[in-house]
């Protein structure tokens, strides 16, 4: 699970990467695997707003500042490639072998 700390040491691009990955965990799943709790979500969020325009990513452009204002990625459609990684994550987090 991804902590405060591992959120600190994110770049910008792993900021817009992980923000995906938890709104999908948390918005398109059951919620039995998350892969961070609320708070370091929120200072994910926080981190991403205060680097936004410093950010070169493939999914920025689906990650709107009124995402990052709400802290919500409720309305985003999700990329496969976003699906893969929180499953791979997911697999190897809580060693899954299924």
């Amino acid at each position: 699970m991804k902590t405060i700390s591992d959120v600190e040491d994110m770049t910008p691009g792993q900021l817009v990467s992980w923000f995906m990955i938890a709104s999908y965990a948390y918005y398109r799943t059951d919620g039995e695997y998350q892969v961070m709790e609320d708070p370091t979500f929120d200072h994910l969020v926080k981190r991403l707003i205060d680097n936004y325009d410093l950010t070169d990513h493939q999914h920025k452009k689906l990650i709107t500042k009124e995402n990052l204002q709400a802290g919500t990625g409720f309305d985003i459609k999700f990329p496969n490639m976003v699906i893969g990684a929180y499953r791979s994550y997911i697999r190897e987090y809580y060693e899954i072998t299924s």
